[in-house]
């Protein structure tokens, strides 16, 4: 899919949305594309989708999102927030071991969504943050760790 429309239909499933402290979804979402590399921008836009909205993954395939980019937005969606950093850095962990392209894409949008993340936190109403900077780093070391692979062949 391509960014634009990406940016459109989050426009769409997020009108009206807004983070616990009051501020537009969409702005994190803008921020959160914005730093992600081209080839990642669509998933980017799209990445709370799956979580926070009633939107099916058919009418994703429907709206022009590819399946590679189906699987990657799958695997960034969390289910139930537990309030549990163990969780939450086990859910960081399956992005970090994804295979494939999906996996790639995935990486690449949470990198930027934890960063932003670390620059404008979210306190859930029960005062739980996540552990960003931890998830972070396993992160940035599995985007070390396939770069060192691929430089090896």
């Amino acid at each position: 899919m391509d960014a634009d429309r990406a940016r459109a239909l989050a426009e769409q499933l997020h009108a009206g949305e807004h983070e616990e402290d009051g501020s537009p979804v969409l702005r994190h979402i803008g921020r959160v594309a914005s730093a992600t590399p081209a080839e990642a921008r669509a998933v980017a836009w799209l990445h709370e989708a799956l979580e926070s909205t009633a939107v099916t993954e058919h009418e994703l395939l429907a709206r022009g999102v590819t399946t590679e980019e189906l699987r990657a937005l799958r695997l960034l969606a969390r289910g139930e927030d537990s309030g549990s950093d163990s969780v939450y850095l086990a859910h960081v962990e399956l992005i970090a071991r994804a295979a494939g392209r999906s996996g790639r894409l995935a990486r690449m949008v949470k990198i930027a969504d934890l960063e932003d993340r670390r620059a404008h936190p979210r306190v859930r109403s029960n005062g739980w943050s996540p552990p960003y900077l931890r998830g972070l780093w396993r992160l940035r070391g599995a985007m070390e760790e396939a770069r060192s692979s691929a430089d090896l062949r």
